[in-house]
């Protein structure tokens, strides 16, 4: 015969409620890029934002790895706990991925030196060696504008980060230099090493595109399947007033 106590115990497990299985997680992995993504700002910058509400629209949880662009590529394709990349101008930066529905924009034009502006309207007007033209290695820009770098029409000076290539624009050691708007103007607000630039470099106002971002993934049936998910927690969001909404409060 069973004890008195065991009974107790069997009726007070049998009436306790089931505890809920823990919230599902994932790993992305990005670089650091303020104002979209940055370990300086808050929720890590206005594109990790983005995907932190559209996961937990879905449903999810996710932690967001801050490593250099290529290390975020690499380990998205090489590292099974890491799901995806952001923010990708498109998918292809290497083979075996997938995008996402867009997760926001970002305005890609040229930086220039007020002292040499670049008058531009189509890309022939700075091929053919007659600029120099700073870009970051690894990033990706417009598909004509690579094609032309490819080609070695467009004459291409690599740096290894947006920083680096401001840095020489100031100094007049390149012509220009590709570069997102938002990205330009938060470097010239917080950099301290480009107190004296902020007054010689500006935005042309000629836009090379107004980019969409993606957030990639592997490209299996497990990538697809949290990619699917994601866009059904994306689907539920207005993505350009969560953003809006973002800036007013990280710079008011």
């Amino acid at each position: 015969m069973r004890s008195f106590a065991y009974s107790i115990l069997s009726a007070l497990i049998a009436l306790a409620p089931i505890a809920a299985p823990a919230a599902d997680k994932v790993v992305v992995a990005t670089l650091e890029w303020p104002p979209y993504t940055s370990e300086a700002m808050p929720r890590l910058g206005a594109t990790s934002s983005v995907v932190k509400d559209a996961f937990a629209a879905a449903g999810m949880e996710v932690d967001i790895l801050i490593t250099p662009w290529k290390r975020a590529i690499a380990a998205a394709k090489n590292e099974a706990e890491v799901a995806a990349y952001f923010p990708g101008y498109h998918c292809d930066h290497d083979t075996g991925f997938t995008a996402s529905a867009p997760i926001g924009k970002g305005p890609l034009g040229f930086a220039e030196h007020v002292e040499a502006p670049l008058s531009w309207s189509s890309l022939d007007d700075i091929a053919d060696g007659r600029l120099k033209i700073g870009t970051v290695l690894g990033y990706a820009n417009t598909t004509d504008f690579d094609a032309m770098v490819g080609s070695g029409r467009i004459r291409a000076a690599k740096a290894k980060d947006d920083l680096t290539n401001l840095r020489k624009l100031a100094r007049k050691r390149i012509d220009a230099a590709v570069i997102d708007k938002l990205v330009l103007a938060n470097l010239l607000a917080t950099e301290p090493t480009l107190k004296d630039a902020a007054e010689v470099i500006r935005f042309n106002e000629t836009p090379l595109e107004d980019k969409t971002l993606y957030l990639c993934f592997t490209d299996d049936d497990g990538g697809r399947a949290l990619r699917d998910r994601f866009d059904s927690g994306l689907a539920k969001l207005n993505v350009e007033a969560l953003v809006d909404t973002y800036f007013e409060q990280a710079f008011e």
